[in-house]
């Protein structure tokens, strides 16, 4: 009898493996891996979705259940998917359909309607018209002749054939009546219409050069990493080591870490490589990142860029791994499967041999480290791209500027740069790490602030939509004017992007102000539109969170400034100056690549402090040495790893009580072991205790993530699971990117 081995979705971990299931006769034929099934589970049978990891043959099939529903897609998952989803299942502690669905493209393509598989997203389709006659002495106007031979050796949309062909429907539809070409529904291309390839050839410069000949003289061994400055050209050294693995008959994978540095990277590459570029992000429609994945598992798609997820591309000839700002914390997922890119890309880098390039003006320090330690290949760019000096950085003390009657949003100096810039026809970048107009809103009399009903954090007034707002759960609220507790005022301090636009606008009336952040980008397309449109010269000046400080490229940027650094400074957190210290670097590198005389400003209440005024010196070697250290006698990463085990309830209580519980099963389980080290931090809340109605406890464990320390930690998470009274929610996250 034919069964297959099912990962079932909403699976609990306690009873999470892979379920045995009886294949009726008529799915035999079209089940396989990777299949979508529909399959009823638990006493009560009830159905739910899963994912097909194998088929074999058994003779006892005895108490197993029938697979009620197959769903399997034109092309097929391949043993090396299946072997991935093994290896996320295992470093992750996330379930086997969790697993499956983020490294299978279609795992949400389903859902259950009325006891069946019903597809959800299915690619749409267009008419395309192509030769299906060859011309027999049949005589053809000049506009006819011209379609028919653009047909020939491609099928194109009506659309496509009168804009390419000058000619109206009428010239089609005759040479459709004449026989001579045809019309057929096919799925749709998501083509680009305005980024063709072009003839372009890159050259390097000698910095540039060398570092490309070290990386591919070396073998695939071990990652590289590129510690090169910003506007040093590491771009130019992807795009010749794209072209090699190209020429070597394998495929390159580019992964960046914000949709926002998507559009100009796109643009880059689409004119070096053309169509043969695939674009995988989460803004995509579930249809396009359907039609993505096929052209790269058919072998179209040979360069594949896109955030974290796309690691996951169903790409077999993977040659080439790039990681662009690789210190970035948006490559480490924080919801299930909780995996590294980085990660997950050095296992496949490994299985195939690939070359894995990491690169980063700023490394992480675990990177750095272990570059230094010779367990990665060290590549270091320290010029800037045609010798560009770095932008003067100056440091404006907010707390002086206050006793001479300067307390703007921005400080005198700044308007002063901005107005000259916009006068000499530059423009100007600005950095505020927060959205919204006012970040707090405070009662005169009690003093209490306004907090969400469901998170433990407070509301963000949202002057232009009127209303105050939840950046975490995303609850809105009426604008309060009068304290809730007391009935006292509400007085609203702090600022983000909102006010400062404001506030340029209310000093330099005529500046064009483009302002960039969750709330101006929320719909497709809206990062490459404001990009080009800034790139354009549409605008004087861009406010904008984090986005705007990484990666970005603009020929007439020639002032930045930093405002609110001193938020981030004071984070509790092991790698908050890590954190603040890349923010500062990579923004200052925004300046002057271009051009000469660049400036950058931060304006910060602690003008003293030593990571802003290493960052201003761009002094990384000396930050990394101070850090490495403090690390080292505070063992933290990468002298251990930091493995998070979290705790949910609705009841506060509850979770702070299980937390304790699983302490007490670690002390119990590690006093039978030998040879596993590890330091228990906790329990305690987290920074923010409770997110959607949910409150939040955790254990922090210094540990070596060892596969004996894995199975230890499993061996404890069964034992929590087995007892009925320990009703929290519970997760494992390894080097959790937030506290």
């Amino acid at each position: 009898m034919l069964t297959a081995g099912v990962a079932v979705d909403k699976a609990t971990l306690n009873f999470d493996r892979e379920f045995s299931y009886i294949v009726p006769e008529q799915f035999k034929d079209i089940i396989q891996p990777g299949s979508i099934v529909l399959v009823p589970f638990g006493r009560s049978s009830a159905l739910r979705l899963g994912v097909v990891l194998g088929t074999e043959e058994r003779e006892d099939v005895k108490g197993l259940k029938k697979i009620e529903d197959v769903k399997t897609e034109d092309w097929s998952v391949t043993p090396f998917a299946l072997k991935l989803v093994d290896f996320i299942r295992e470093t992750t502690f996330c379930t086997c359909y969790e697993a499956a669905k983020a490294v299978i493209p279609y795992g949400q393509q389903y859902k259950i309607v009325s006891g069946k598989l019903q597809v959800k997203h299915r690619l749409p389709t267009e008419i395309r018209y192509t030769v299906c006659n060859v011309l027999d002495g049949e005589k053809l106007t000049q506009k006819q002749q011209t379609v028919y031979d653009y047909l020939t050796s491609s099928h194109k949309t009506i659309k496509q054939i009168c804009e390419d062909c000058n000619v109206t429907r009428a010239v089609v539809d005759k040479l459709v009546e004449k026989n001579l070409i045809s019309a057929a529904e096919c799925e749709k291309e998501y083509v680009s219409d305005t980024v063709k390839k072009e003839d372009r050839k890159i050259s390097l410069t000698q910095q540039q050069q060398k570092v490309f000949d070290e990386i591919v003289s070396c073998d695939n061994s071990k990652p590289h990493l590129i510690y090169g400055v910003t506007s040093s050209g590491k771009t130019s050294v992807f795009i010749k080591l794209i072209q090699d693995t190209l020429i070597k008959g394998k495929t390159a994978m580019l992964l960046v870490p914000e949709i926002s540095l998507t559009p100009q990277m796109i643009n880059l590459l689409t004119g070096y490589f053309g169509d043969i570029v695939s674009v995988l992000h989460s803004k995509l429609s579930q249809s396009e990142r359907l039609y993505q994945h096929k052209m790269i598992q058919q072998g179209k798609s040979r360069v594949i860029i896109g955030t974290r997820s796309a690691v996951f591309a169903p790409v077999e000839d993977i040659g080439l791994i790039i990681i662009d700002e690789e210190h970035e914390k948006t490559f480490k997922s924080e919801n299930s499967p909780r995996y590294s890119a980085i990660r997950v890309a050095n296992f496949i880098a490994k299985e195939k041999n690939a070359k894995l390039v990491l690169a980063s003006a700023t490394p992480s320090i675990e990177s750095y480290y272990l570059a230094k330690n010779g367990y990665y290949h060290l590549h270091v760019m320290n010029k800037r791209y045609n010798d560009m000096p770095m932008p003067r950085v100056e440091i404006i003390d907010m707390r002086m500027q206050a006793k001479i009657g300067d307390t703007g949003v921005l400080s005198d100096a700044v308007i002063k740069y901005l107005s000259d810039n916009i006068r000499q026809e530059k423009q100007s970048i600005i950095l505020i790490n927060r959205r919204g107009y006012s970040t707090v809103g405070v009662c005169k009399e009690c003093r209490e602030t306004l907090q969400c009903d469901n998170c433990s954090v407070n509301l963000v007034k949202h002057k232009n939509e009127n209303r105050l707002s939840c950046h975490y759960c995303g609850t809105n609220y009426p604008v309060a004017e009068k304290c809730p507790h007391c009935g006292g005022e509400i007085q609203y301090v702090g600022y983000g992007t909102q006010k400062v636009e404001e506030y340029i606008l209310s000093c330099i009336p005529k500046a064009r102000v483009l302002r960039m952040d969750a709330d101006t980008t929320g719909k497709n397309d809206a990062h490459s539109e404001m990009l080009k449109a800034f790139a354009d010269k549409k605008y004087d000046i861009l406010v904008g969170t984090q986005m705007v400080a990484k990666g970005l490229d603009f020929r007439d940027v020639n002032l930045v400034c930093v405002l609110g650094m001193d938020g981030a400074l004071n984070q509790v957190s092991y790698n908050s100056n890590e954190t603040a210290f890349n923010l500062l670097t990579q923004v200052i590198g925004r300046a002057g690549r271009w051009t000469k005389d660049a400036v950058a400003v931060i304006q910060t209440y602690d003008s003293t402090n030593p990571v802003i005024n290493l960052a201003r010196k761009g002094d990384y070697e000396s930050f990394y040495n101070n850090e490495i250290a403090f690390r080292k006698l505070n063992i933290y990463p990468p002298f251990c790893t930091m493995c998070q085990v979290a705790f949910t309830s609705e009841k506060e209580i509850q979770a702070a009580k299980d937390a304790a519980k699983f302490l007490k099963i670690i002390q119990q389980q590690v006093s039978r072991l030998e040879g596993l080290p590890m330091v228990v931090l906790g329990p305690a809340p987290f920074a923010v205790s409770m997110v959607s109605g949910v409150y939040r406890y955790r254990l922090t464990i210094k540990c070596k993530n060892t596969k004996k320390f894995r199975d230890f930690l499993r061996l404890a998470i069964d034992e929590y699971l087995k007892n009925p009274d320990n009703k929290s929610g519970i997760y494992v996250n390894m080097n959790p990117a937030n506290d």
